[in-house]
Parts: structure tokens; sequence; C-alpha cells
């Protein structure tokens, strides 16, 4: 999911060590204050948007992963009636290959949006590397899938199998 969050800087109004080192009396007024009052904020919810987001980053994970639970599951058919040759065995392996790099891609881009709706900057951080990384799983996961479904088909008009 690509979301940029601009992230507030927090500066002190007055330099945090004095001429001698020595920490500014003031700045730690300032930091007390600071504190007492985030203690008080209520904290921070997710936006309208960003629940549904979340939700549906979850549920598309949800779907994928059934998706690879039953491609897998009919590569295992496949195997079993033996009326596949390897070429289309290795095709079809590929394919169900691809689902699953997919599947993979979803999970770390919705751990990755879970995170990134944190109120910890380091956390958002975390969570958009791990949503960057994500995407690229699924990219390369549906071009094998892609190429592998291609060849199939291909061979499928070759060999002039109804459709």
């Amino acid at each position: 999911m690509a979301r940029r969050k601009h992230f507030k800087k927090r500066t002190f109004n007055q330099p945090v060590l004095d001429e001698g080192g020595e920490l500014n009396k003031n700045s730690i007024r300032e930091l007390q204050t600071r504190l007492n009052n985030a203690e008080r904020e209520p904290s921070p919810s997710l936006s309208s948007g960003e629940s549904k987001v979340l939700a549906g980053v979850w549920i598309q994970f949800a779907g994928s992963a059934l998706e690879a639970i039953g491609v897998t599951e009919e590569l295992q058919a496949l195997q079993e009636e033996g009326e596949t040759d390897e070429e289309g065995l290795a095709l079809e392996r590929q394919a169900v290959t691809g689902v699953w790099l997919q599947t993979i891609g979803t999970a770390l881009a919705a751990f990755g949006f879970s995170l990134e709706v944190s109120p910890d900057e380091q956390q958002q951080i975390q969570g958009r590397k791990l949503g960057i990384i994500g995407a690229w799983f699924e990219s390369f996961g549906a071009a094998m899938e892609a190429l592998a479904e291609t060849k199939l088909l291909i061979e499928d008009i070759d060999e002039e199998v109804p459709f």
C-alpha cells in the first residue's frame, strides 16, 4: 500500500544542553510538560480510511492464502493423475510458486501496513519497508505465474484443447 506519512519533527524551544554541557533546566521543564500533555491526550486512533485499508489488506491476504492452498491442491491432483507431461507439470509448479510468492508479498504488505499506522515513527518506517518488500514479492510472483500460465495456454492452443 503506497502511502506517504509526513513525520512531524519535534524540537525543543531552547538548547537541551547549556554552554557547560549541563542539561538546561528549561528544556527539562519543557520535556516534563510535553510528557504530561501526551499522557492526557487520547490515544491516536485510525482514520476511517486507514481502518478500511487495514481491513482490506488483511482480507486480501486471507484470499491470497486460500488461493495458494487451492492451487497447491490442484497441482497435487494433477501429479497423482499423471496425465500431464513433465514440461506441463513444471509450468504448473512455476505458476503455483508464483501464487505462493504473491501470498508472501501480500502477508508482508499487511504486516507492513499494520506497522505503518502505528504512532511510533520507527514502526512506520519499518512498515513502509515491509510494504515495499511485499510489493516486490507480489510483482515477481505475478510475473512468474503469468509467464507459466501463458506458456500453458500456448501449449493448449497448439494441442487444440477445447476450452
